[in-house]
């Protein structure tokens, strides 16, 4: 990769858009991707490293659905004072079960998301946080629906990754299959045989591996499979959570979820504290692109209630690794 371009040139190249999803789960897959672009086999997978390297690709694998392997995750949302922020984030980088966390421009500054195998560690982990000096009060948000999630960049909405309803039933693991998820979920082999390298690992013939893995991406215990970007080398510079209250939540979340520039969309539990069930997450290249995505939420919420959370610092974000407490 050339470190010269300049950055906003990465988000044109429709090979990265490409790899987002749709990964051949087959023993050669970037030979079937390298088809689709006349490229070779050797380009395609020094084009990808490339862009790992770069930090553009953060990660590459599945994605799994927490429920599907017996998970659940939720929302926090804080106040804490400014002063105490340096710590507790230091604090909380240990907790692998804390997979993302941000802080946001409101008196609910700190926001985080948490997934868990039981709810006694969910509660565990809530309450060792709401011990650490400065936090003066905080919110536990779970998710009561889904109406979309979308992290891909550069695809205009043209896929949507598969999410569980919250009264899904968890599928039940044998350990081989246990060890599969742990295998897959270790940094993605970019090589020639990648599948053929995993199965080695664990001991199970390639075949195998290559027919759970189409299963469970047909069933959504994969969500999707292939590359997460880093959204802010992909332009995306200006990121707003808004949450939004009012009589027509569902109607407002399923025509929210339509737009573009919103990645995530959920209805949460309300909470005595916070006026707000609905939460979009907004993605956009300029001030400008934010303003025109609000006024279309607006026009479609007319009289909702509404903040706006600003991001003003990632202070984590990490894929969430699965059946590590055996």
């Amino acid at each position: 990769m050339d470190k010269s371009q300049p950055e906003k040139l990465f988000p044109d190249d429709p090979l990265l858009t490409a790899v987002q999803t749709g990964f051949p789960i087959e023993p050669r897959p970037f030979r079937t991707i390298a088809e689709r672009f006349d490229m070779t086999e050797r380009a395609v997978i020094d084009a990808i490293n490339g862009y790992r390297n770069e930090g553009i690709i953060r990660a590459f694998g599945p994605v799994f659905e927490p429920r599907k392997l017996g998970y659940t995750s939720t929302l926090v949302a804080a106040r804490i004072d400014t002063e105490r922020l340096p710590e507790v984030a230091v604090a909380m980088l240990s907790v692998h079960e804390i997979t993302h966390n941000y802080v946001r421009d409101n008196d609910w500054n700190l926001w985080f998301t948490i997934t868990v195998r039981n709810t006694e560690r969910l509660e565990n982990i809530i309450k060792w946080f709401g011990k650490f000096p400065g936090v003066r009060g905080y919110m536990n948000l779970p998710v009561v629906r889904v109406y979309k999630i979308n992290a891909v960049w550069g695809l205009k909405d043209t896929f949507r990754e598969r999410a569980e309803s919250e009264d899904s039933e968890p599928a039940a693991f044998d350990s081989a299959q246990i060890e599969l998820v742990r295998a897959l979920q270790q940094e993605f082999p970019i090589l020639e045989n990648p599948f053929r390298l995993i199965s080695g690992k664990i001991k199970r013939k390639t075949d195998d591996v290559l027919e759970t893995v189409r299963g469970w991406v047909t069933d959504g215990t994969i969500r999707r499979f292939g590359a997460r970007l880093n959204h802010l080398k992909m332009g995306y510079k200006t990121n707003v959570l808004t949450a939004w209250g009012g009589a027509n939540i569902d109607r407002w979340g399923e025509k929210f979820a339509k737009l573009d520039t919103i990645s995530h969309c959920y209805r949460r539990e309300p909470n005595q504290n916070w006026p707000y069930e609905l939460y979009a997450m907004v993605h956009a290249r300029s001030d400008s692109s934010l303003h025109r995505t609000i006024k279309t939420m607006r026009d479609i919420a007319p009289g909702a209630k509404m903040v706006r959370l600003k991001t003003l610092y990632e202070l984590k974000k990490t894929v969430m690794k699965y059946f590590t407490e055996e």
